[in-house]
Parts: C-alpha cells; structure tokens; sequence
C-alpha cells in the first residue's frame, strides 16, 4: 500500500488547520481520514474546568486514507507539524471548531499547545 507524506506550502497561500474537530469515534472510514483508537484519544481533563486534552497531528504516524478503491496511507513529518501548529495559531484559528467535521461548535477555544 503507498505511502504519502502530506506537506503544507506557505508560499502557495496554505490554509494549513483551519479548525478542530471533536469526533466520537476517530476512525471514520469514508474519504476521511482515519485514525486508530489506540494512540492518544481526546480526554475530558478536568470537567469543572471543562477542559479537553488529546493530540491533534502525530509526526510520522501512518494515517489510512480511502478514496473509492484507493487505500493508502498518509503521514506529517515532525516539519510538517510544527508547520501546522504554527500556522493555526497564527491565522487565529484558535477558536474555530467543529463536531464530527460538520457541524460548527462556538464557545470553544484551543487555550494551551504543545509540540511533543
């Protein structure tokens, strides 16, 4: 099965992250990206506080990818993440969110970032 490193390129105007997505089940098998249940999952932190902690982009994680008969698999270098991080806080996307990719969520807001 192929293997593809996915790059962003800020010269040619790339978006880069434009939201966050809370997702029940991370393994969406449609034309999405799917990502395996047992790496690091979205966690609620601290319910008084209403916190959520999980991780976003995992450098060099092999990521499924279906596109019709296509199965492959796609991955972001430790560039490529720090790339991205960076441009989502830059572009002020820190409050943009979605549920399940589709739906916008309002009140929540990316407070703390971390390259591991």
């Amino acid at each position: 099965m192929n293997i593809i490193e996915l790059v962003l390129d800020e010269e040619n105007n790339e978006i880069g992250i434009e939201a966050i997505s809370v997702v029940e089940n991370p393994a969406i098998e449609e034309d999405f990206i799917a990502l395996s249940n047992d790496i690091i999952e979205l966690k609620e932190a601290d319910k008084e506080k209403k916190l959520l902690v999980g991780a976003l982009l995992i450098p060099n994680k092999p990521i499924y990818r279906r596109s019709g008969d296509d199965e492959y698999y796609v991955f972001f270098s430790k560039d490529t993440v720090l790339k991205a991080s960076q441009m989502y806080l830059m572009n002020g996307n820190q409050s943009k969110a979605t549920l399940e990719h589709a739906h916008d969520i309002n009140g929540l807001t990316l407070v703390e970032s971390w390259i591991v």
